[in-house]
């Protein structure tokens, strides 16, 4: 499922496409963590999403599937100079309504204690904390 948003769209790249994404991804300087995600993309562990804004690759996530009715929404990344303008918020309702689509009745994510904006962002858009540790925080939304 494509969103388009004016000239932009979130939507879901293949592994040819990952080379747009190594800035925010890290990518440039883990080349082991990107042979990981290309491998686990073609036996469908994951797949992978991307905000494209007037042909630019700014925002990505991935999603995996953990069983058949819950999926992991992991490493949700939104490039620097485009924070703050809704995409992010944007993502993760793609990332819902997709999952939902899907037949999944749960998504659950892991933010790191220290990244508060982005807690707050998850707890405003009806994640619930479900576990807490000294580092992260576990978050579930039901669809």
């Amino acid at each position: 499922m494509d969103i388009k948003i004016e000239n932009n769209c979130i939507r879901r790249i293949q592994r040819s496409e990952l080379q747009n994404c190594f800035s925010f991804w890290d990518f440039e300087n883990n080349s082991e963590k990107r042979k990981r995600i290309e491998r686990e993309i073609d036996n469908k562990i994951r797949t992978m999403h991307a905000y494209i804004l007037n042909g630019k690759y700014v925002a990505g996530m991935p999603l995996c599937p953990v069983d058949n009715k819950t999926i992991y929404l992991s490493y949700l990344v939104v490039k620097e100079e485009y924070r703050n303008q809704g995409i992010g918020t944007k993502m993760i309702k793609y990332a819902l309504q997709t999952s939902k689509n899907e037949g999944y009745s749960y998504v659950i994510l892991k933010v790191d204690n220290d990244n508060t904006e982005a807690e707050k962002l998850y707890k405003k858009l009806g994640f619930a904390e479900i576990e807490k540790s000294c580092e992260i925080t576990k978050m579930r939304i039901d669809l």
